[in-house]
């Protein structure tokens, strides 16, 4: 078994309202593979009977912890000042994890030593367990890819605990969906993510996902809220010169296309394409600009 006081990974679930689905996650999780680890479960004010369900859960590895609901962010916080293991990662209580998810890890670690930050791949799955979609052939530079999109599920990254530490996750509540991508791009301007070309878990598609509930005027202050975090970060403009502009832009067409396809605020639709273009001219060519003003039309 995991040693008490130091096994190499910390798994940190935040969950809420999760007793239908908690044990089938967490006892999937002890199929690991590799055992010298932690499951830090924390549960984020849950209003139904988590808290019993994980009481039934009798492995030492298991550690339950309960606190006032802060949404994700914060509980993955919370998780990270409990853990005990060298390396943190961060997985989602909705979401299966294969047996090989730690040891492939725990083989590149012992290969390439105690890098900063790790990454694995992933598939997504429907209802009727059918491959949807596929990301563990990454293209490209993980840094380079992050300022583009967010390829990688929460469950996949891997922190070494000290680093963990001193880059917590924004705990603002309007950043919710997008509070791992933010934290991503704070760690590409100071690290190199280094990927593993292997899927370790899959992503279950349903209705109750947090990206397939979010509504327009979330998006809105979400990315409003994005954009002024990179633009308040030293280490993204040192790592990334030039590239603030087409971020700032980017997140701004990504509100208008939400917009605009709910067909709620015109006005304030155009606003947000006019905004786009005084970042970064560019965008009007860019594929979700031109989708935008098609919807608009």
């Amino acid at each position: 078994m995991a040693s008490s006081s130091s096994p190499f990974f910390s798994i940190v679930v935040p969950c809420y309202n999760r007793a239908d689905i908690v044990r089938e996650t967490v006892l999937t999780i002890l199929k690991q593979e590799y055992w010298d680890f932690e499951l830090i479960l924390v549960d984020d004010g849950s209003r139904d009977n988590t808290g019993e369900v994980v009481a039934q859960i009798t492995d030492p590895r298991v550690r339950y912890f309960y606190k006032e609901n802060g949404e994700r962010g914060a509980a993955r916080n919370y998780g990270a000042q409990q853990a005990r293991g060298r390396y943190i990662n961060f997985f989602d209580s909705d979401d299966e994890m294969y047996p090989n998810h730690l040891r492939v890890v725990k083989e590149f670690i012992d290969q390439n030593g105690e890098v900063e930050v790790v990454h694995t791949g992933y598939e997504c799955l429907d209802g009727q367990n059918r491959v949807i979609s596929e990301v563990y052939e990454f293209a490209g530079n993980t840094n380079e890819v992050l300022l583009l999109d967010n390829p990688l599920a929460c469950n996949t990254v891997f922190v070494r605990n000290d680093i963990a530490l001193a880059n917590p996750f924004e705990e603002d509540r309007r950043l919710a969906s997008a509070e791992d991508w933010e934290l991503w791009l704070r760690l590409a301007s100071k690290y190199t993510f280094h990927p593993i070309r292997q899927k370790t878990f899959c992503l279950r598609e349903h209705d109750g996902r947090s990206l397939n509930t979010i509504n327009p005027e979330s998006v809105r202050v979400r990315d409003e809220l994005f954009a002024q975090l990179v633009s308040r970060n030293p280490d993204f403009a040192r790592r990334y010169p030039n590239q603030l502009p087409k971020f700032i832009a980017d997140r701004y067409t990504f509100i208008t296309l939400t917009m605009a396809l709910s067909k709620k605020d015109r006005l304030q639709t155009v606003r947000y394409l006019f905004k786009a273009m005084e970042q970064d001219p560019t965008v009007l060519w860019r594929r979700r600009f031109l989708a935008s003003v098609k919807h608009l039309l």
